[in-house]
This record gives C-alpha cells, structure tokens and sequence, in this order.
C-alpha cells in the first residue's frame, strides 16, 4: 500500500512540474508587445541633494535607435544618419511624463536643456524595453526612471568704494540680459519686475540665481552716483559678464574678467575693476568711483599752504590750487577750474604759474591744453590732450596752479568771515553713451543712457586781517570825547618802547589821529592763522589839546605802551583811551618863584664870602 501510495505521489510530483512548465511557456509565448517609459524630473540645485522637488516645464524628446548602439555617442550617430524622428512629451506640474505604446527596442532619451528662464546641465541616455527587473529575476515593460537634473545657477556680488577704499551708499545700476538674443531689462525667474539695485550702507548688491547656459549674457548699467562721483560708463558703459559652458566653468563667470571686458587698449580699468574673485557659484568684485576734489591753500610765514592765515594789509599772499584729473578724463567734456577772489585781493597775473604732476615729479603744462581769460583766473582745459593715447592713462595725476596777490586795504573785508578765496572744479559726471561695448554676435545696443551732465566741487582758503577801534576820551568825564591825539602800534612792548611800529607799503609808520568824536581806526592788522586775538601795544605820539581862557593847553601823554587785542570782531567795539589834564607851572613873579629867588641869592652871597676868608687866612 505505501509502494503505491508513494508511487501516486511521484506521479502527481511530474504532471504539476509538467503543468507549471506548460503554463510558464503559455506566459512567455504571451510577452508583451510594447511598453513604456515614465519620467519623473527632479531639480537638484547648484549640488543641493537634500531637496529634490519635481520639475515642471521639462522637455523630453525619446528616439527609438538600433541595439547595436552601445552609448549616447553611437546613438546620436544613429538618429543623424537614419534620420529618425523622435517623440516629445513635456512634464507637468508633478514633473511626470509618460511615453507608452512603445515597440521594443533600445531607446535614446534627450533631455532639452531649457527650462523656463533657468538654464541647468542635461544628461542624455540609454535604456532598453524591456529591462531586467530590480529583483534580477524578470524583465520590467513600464520603465520608471526619476532623474535629477541639476539647475545651474550663478551669484554676482559688487562693491561700490571710493579712490580711498571706502563704501559709497546710494549707487543705482540697472541689470540686463541677453538670454533671449537682445537685451533687455533683466526679471528674475517666477517674478513679474526687473530688479531694483541700490548699493547699501556697505558699498554692496548681490544678485542671486542667475540662470546659466553655455551663452548668457548679463551686463549693469550704472544709472546714478551720489555726491559728485563720476558715473562708470566712460571707461565702463556697460560691464558684461559671460558664463562658460558648464562643462567647463560650470555657473561661474568667466575668469579673465578684464580681458572680457574688451578694452585692451585701456588699461586703466585695473585701477577701476578690483578683487574679482570666484568662489564655487559666487563671482565679487569690487568697482572703484572717482570724485575728483579741488584744494585751495595759502602760504603762511612758515612757508607752508595752509586753509587760513592772518595777514598784514602790505603783506604778498601766495596761492595754490590742486585739482585732481580723472581716470576717465579722456571721455569728459567739461573740465574747468575757476578760482574766484574777492574784491580786497589783487590777483598778479604775471605770477600765475600751472603744472601737472607725474610719478616722476610735475612739468609746465603747454598753453595749447588749456584757455586762460583775460579776467580773473579761469581754466578751460582741452581734455583730449590731457591723455595718453596709448594707454588711455591721463598725462597728469594733478593740475597745480600758484599764483601771488596783494591785498587791497581800501576793500579789504576787515575781521569777521574774513576774504574768502574760492577755487572751483566742474567736471563731467556721467559721459552718456561713453564707449559702447557692441553685442558680439548682433552688433546692437539698446542702452538708454542717462544725458550728459557735469557737477562741481570746491574749496576755500581765507585769509583774514584785523583792526583796533579807538576812542579817546577825557579822564572822569568820558562823554567827553578827545580830538587830535596821534597814536602809533607796535607788534611787541619791546618795539613799543624802542619805537619800532607797525609800517604801510612805503616803510612809513602808521600813525592814525582821533576824529571829531574821538575815534580812530587802524586796520590792516594781522592776527593768529586760528582766527585767535593778537597783542598788539599802543603808543600816544600826540596828547589832544584843549583852549582855556585862550589859551591852548594839552592833556597828558599815556605814559607807557597800552596792550589792545587784534581779532575778528575787535574792529567792532571801542578800546577807550582816557587822558586827564596835567599840572601847570606857577607864573613867573609870583611868591613861589620870589621865595626861591631869594634863597638863592643867599646862598650865592654865603659862599662869595666864604671864599675871601679862605683867602686871607
């Protein structure tokens, strides 16, 4: 019974492995005739693998290819000679696309590299319907396939300083692209307005996500500087920017950055364009604004130009005036110096001397740079000649002008503000056009620069001198007041007392008389370069007279030299000056000089007398 019993069961064993092998061939005889493939896109972000988020808006275009096509290579070969049409679907918000009813066969997948405005890296590939499955244990019709595509994007950070290396607040740029094949104010991806570019507090922009493709272009535009700094579209009407492919400088700008900016023949830009730097997706550097100053000095009696001096109204003044040249003096219009002097200071026109400076020291300037007017001191310079051709340099770092004046003692402002000398610079601040950098493949601009403007700067330098307000009046009774009295002044006691005074411009000195209300002025005196009070020491030459009873009597002289302060403002107030009547002389016959008399003629007898006595004995 077990023989027979095992028996069945070999037999049952055979007919199931029968059956299963039968049905495992009705299967396979039952294979599928087409299949598909289903993309899932997903954005990877400048090398950013923790978030992967669907892309929509992808284009996939599949080719079907022969087998014999081993890479990517071979089967671009392939659709290029046979000519093969390919199918193209784009993914939707899910980043999902489905290619189904495919026959099967080796399949070319193309990814088109745009996406929108964000440009990215695509990877091409392979795959076959069907495929073997994860499991290595069948085949797999619907392929899935998520890819991550990488979206390359790049950041731009600018710097605005001055010559000095400090930060300028307040430069405004416009930015433009070229992505579409002309250029256009540039709106980033996903927003409906162009970009608002203001430096701030630190000098700096920064424009992040900058789409990147094998031919972007993105230029600034600088449209306004504050306070006197020259607009960079001279030397720079526009900066561009060009992104190599990724394959080779994958979301970073390109390197060389001056050579791109196509001014070979100008190499002064390395004085404009700074510390370019590239760091992973970040370009910087830093652009440099001019603002070209003008200084005003005057000589002091240490021989050195200073901002103020106190001066003596027969004193010669020397003058300088320093005026910075631009970088971009080759693409200015306008580049005047002016210095104005007031009516109490004489320029001497045989005296005015103009240099430029150099690295090498300064030299005459040729008369043919720069017209002079016959009135006044005012340079018009041609700014052509003021460059170097060849390197685009200016020939002179500065212009220097000196020159000598006098000081006019009847104009002369007296005290106070004292005379202020302005020196003025007007230069062009924004060239316009400037140069235009043309679009290298179309040869066109659509730039809308602002007009040609220019701006000033200026400086002062003040030379102030003083005077002293006397009023003589009578001691005790100062309403009285003093006509006729003569003074002189002296810069020290010492030369007070030596009679050393304070001389005009014919070596005379100066003496002043009281008027009818006692008043006498003495201007034209110097006081500290501080605009602090000076000593100065009064002496009386001349007491004031008086008549009684006919006859014409003097009051006394001031008996030592009388210290008064020179300054601002002491031109104003009155230094009072009393003189009391002196003592008179007893008139002759009277008792007084009848006792000394007397007591004389004694005193001559006694001795005649001695004297015989002396004799005899």
């Amino acid at each position: 019974m077990k023989n027979k019993v095992k028996k069945y069961s070999i037999i049952m064993s055979v007919i199931t492995l029968v059956l299963v092998s039968i049905l495992a061939i009705q299967v396979n005889a039952e294979e599928p005739a087409t299949g598909s493939i289903t993309i899932i896109a997903h954005e990877q972000h400048n090398d950013d693998t923790t978030t992967n988020p669907p892309m929509e808006g992808v284009e996939y275009i599949i080719y079907k290819v022969d087998e014999t096509c081993e890479d990517t290579g071979d089967a671009y070969r392939y659709i290029e000679t046979n000519l093969v049409e390919g199918v193209s679907k784009t993914t939707g918000e899910d980043g999902t696309v489905i290619f189904d009813n495919l026959e099967l066969g080796r399949y070319y997948i193309i990814v088109n590299s745009e996406y929108g405005d964000c440009l990215y890296h695509p990877e091409d590939f392979l795959l076959d319907i069907p495929m073997t499955n994860s499991q290595g244990n069948g085949w797999d019709y619907d392929i899935v396939v998520e890819p991550k595509i990488e979206t390359v994007f790049s950041n731009l950070e600018l710097t605005k300083v001055d010559t000095s290396g400090k930060p300028i607040e307040g430069v405004t740029f416009r930015f433009q692209s070229n992505i579409t094949g002309e250029w256009e104010d540039y709106i980033p991806y996903g927003k409906n307005e162009k970009l608002t570019l203001t430096t701030n507090e630190d000098g700096k922009i920064k424009i992040e996500n900058l789409p990147f493709n094998s031919d972007s272009w993105f230029r600034l535009l600088e449209e306004s500087t504050p306070n006197g700094y020259i607009i960079n579209n001279g030397l720079l009407s526009m900066i561009e920017f060009y992104q190599f492919n990724y394959n080779d400088n994958k979301g970073k700008f390109y390197e060389d950055f001056l050579a791109n900016l196509q001014y070979d023949d100008y190499t002064v830009l390395s004085s404009i364009i700074k510390n370019v730097k590239i760091e992973n997706d970040l370009t910087s550097f830093t652009l440099v604004n001019e603002k070209p100053e003008i200084f005003k000095k005057v000589q002091n009696s240490n021989g050195e130009f200073v901002d103020n001096i106190g001066a003596n109204a027969i004193d010669k003044l020397t003058f300088k005036v320093i005026a910075d040249v631009p970088m971009q003096i080759a693409f200015m219009k306008t580049y005047k110096i002016t210095d104005e002097l007031p009516d109490g200071i004489i320029l001497n026109r045989e005296s005015i001397n103009i240099e430029g400076t150099t690295a090498d020291g300064s030299e005459i300037i040729s008369e043919n740079m720069y017209t002079l007017s016959q009135d006044g001191l005012n340079l018009t310079f041609d700014t052509s000649k003021m460059y170097n051709e060849e390197t685009g340099y200016p020939k002179y770092n500065n212009i220097i002008i000196t020159y000598e004046a006098t000081i006019d003692k009847d104009n002369v402002v007296i005290g106070g503000d004292g005379n202020i000398n302005t020196a003025t610079l007007e230069y062009t601040n924004n060239m316009g056009e400037g140069i235009i950098i043309e679009d290298p493949e179309t040869q066109e601009e659509n730039i809308d620069f602002p007009e040609i403007s220019t701006t000033t700067t200026t400086d002062t330098a003040e030379v102030h001198t003083g005077g002293v307000l006397l009023e003589k009046v009578e001691k005790g009774n100062v309403s009285t007041k003093l006509a006729g009295a003569k003074f002189k002044i002296a810069t020290t006691e010492q030369n007070a007392k030596d009679g050393i005074f304070v001389q005009d411009e014919n070596g005379t000195d100066i003496e002043v008389t009281t008027n009818a209300q006692g008043q006498a002025v003495i201007n034209g005196l110097k006081y500290e370069d501080d605009g602090s009070d000076t000593s100065y020491w009064l002496v009386e030459t001349q007491a004031p007279s008086y008549v009684e009873d006919g006859i014409t009597k003097y009051y006394n002289l001031l008996k030592a030299p009388l210290e008064v302060q020179v300054g601002r403002t002491t031109h104003e107030s009155a230094v009072q000056i009393e003189n009391g009547k002196g003592f008179e002389l007893p008139e002759t016959g009277s008792i007084g000089l009848a006792i000394f008399t007397v007591v004389g003629i004694a005193i001559m007898a006694g001795a005649v007398v001695l004297n015989k006595k002396q004799i005899k004995e």
